[in-house]
């Protein structure tokens, strides 16, 4: 089937087209209302995992286990996530978006609530396993959502504020710790982020504006992908990134308290970060909409750099450079709004597939690191665990870099032009 090759909308090499393939423009739903749908339904599956992480030393307190076993419970809800991250991408891309939004809210709400009675350590393994369930369909489904609902001119602001779930969650997650659970335990700060999980599922799905207004593109009818090699690299760079990053929100706290800091302090530093991150993503959201034709991949690369010089001042341990070193490493890891939008701007036609493709390299990352970084703290201590980071983040960076010069140069096996016309044939 003859294809057109045309230049990328991140990268100005060459992309694959599939000729008539229309993409309708963004429907009449409110795009603030879509923007807010979006991020509160990847706040669903994001939370059981971070309020988790923010609340480590009153639940491995109560639940007996150390840095290893709550790595472990962190490291398979994302694991989870990647495994079935590229199956719940198509079902949602063939079921809509209404149908996604339902399901991965309301799993969200019930594991907080797995985790609000538990009493036993498997019970919270249980617990996060749902919430990767939760995890892995409403990244596609928000994707798809702004995608389709939000202008093109926009939809680097949209994507910088969905992106924003993971410092929110560790915003809410900080904030618990001396509001919530100082006052009521950390059962009761479980139980009100269900609720507000539930109320989330209601407000997508009832809504008469709701993300079901929005028209989903047929499976295999976009205008660009990029090609599978340059993706499956990607997808590996920013895995073993996301690795690196995402121990960040689960040990953050418990590392701040090893080192001397208050609980509550600790918690306000938790919070302080995530304030950063998120002035930050929605800001080069901002910027990237107003710089057309920048290389976004290139920019994800720097901001891991600034995220590894993060992870090296915390591995040296004083209270002092734990502050520095946290808001450096939160404030690099503001690229994964700058890829999301790379990947939806570069695959436009089947959005929630290759959300869901990407999202598996994510998450199974994401598992392998707060379980190796738990690991390492128990055995030895945080300051080498943060060491280690450091390493796994800068080699994740020199494979991002790796993709964003393959797909710069256009070096793909799926991709080759013929002749004046651009015609490339598989």
């Amino acid at each position: 089937m003859a294809e057109i090759c045309h230049r990328g909308a991140t990268t100005g090499v060459p992309v694959q087209s599939e000729p008539g393939s229309a993409v309708d423009g963004p429907t009449a739903i409110g795009q603030g209302l879509a923007t807010f749908q979006a991020i509160a339904l990847t706040l669903t599956g994001s939370l059981p995992v971070f309020l988790t992480g923010a609340l480590a030393v009153h639940v491995t307190g109560e639940l007996g286990i150390g840095p290893g076993g709550l790595g472990l419970a962190a490291s398979l809800l994302f694991a989870t996530s990647g495994v079935v991250a590229r199956p719940m991408g198509a079902l949602i891309q063939a079921r809509g978006i209404r149908f996604g939004y339902g399901v991965a809210a309301t799993t969200g709400s019930v594991s907080l609530l797995t985790i609000a009675t538990a009493q036993h350590y498997a019970v919270l393994l249980v617990a996060m396993v749902l919430g990767g369930v939760a995890n892995a369909m409403g990244q596609p489904t928000a994707n798809m959502l702004l995608t389709q609902s939000v202008a093109p001119r926009r939809l680097g602001l949209a994507m910088g504020i969905k992106q924003s779930y993971i410092p929110v969650a560790s915003l809410l997650g900080g904030l618990s710790v001396p509001t919530i659970a100082a006052e009521f335990g950390w059962r009761w700060a479980m139980a009100v982020a269900a609720a507000l999980c539930l109320v989330i599922a209601a407000t997508g799905v009832v809504s008469r504006r709701a993300p079901a207004v929005a028209r989903a593109a047929p499976v295999g009818a976009g205008r660009r992908r990029l090609p599978r090699r340059a993706m499956l690299i990607l997808t590996v760079g920013t895995g073993v990134s996301a690795g690196a990053a995402t121990s960040l929100g689960v040990f953050l706290v418990d590392s701040a308290v090893d080192s001397g800091v208050s609980p509550a302090q600790a918690g306000y530093l938790l919070a302080a970060c995530s304030g950063l991150s998120l002035a930050t993503r929605v800001t080069l959201g901002w910027a990237v909409d107003r710089l057309s034709g920048r290389n976004l991949y290139a920019l994800v690369a720097n901001l891991l750099t600034v995220t590894v010089v993060g992870f090296l001042l915390l591995a040296l341990g004083s209270p002092a450079f734990i502050v520095v070193g946290a808001l450096a490493a939160y404030l690099g890891w503001s690229w994964t709004g700058i890829l999301h939008l790379a990947i939806v701007r570069d695959n436009d036609g089947a959005v929630a597939t290759a959300t869901g493709y990407l999202q598996t390299g994510l998450a199974l990352g994401a598992a392998l690191g707060p379980i190796s970084l738990g690991v390492i703290a128990e055995s030895t201590s945080y300051e080498v665990a943060w060491l280690a980071t450091a390493v796994i983040g800068l080699a994740g960076m020199v494979v991002v870099r790796t993709a964003e010069r393959m797909i710069r140069r256009g070096v793909s096996e799926d991709t080759r032009p013929r002749g004046r016309s651009g015609a490339a044939a598989r």
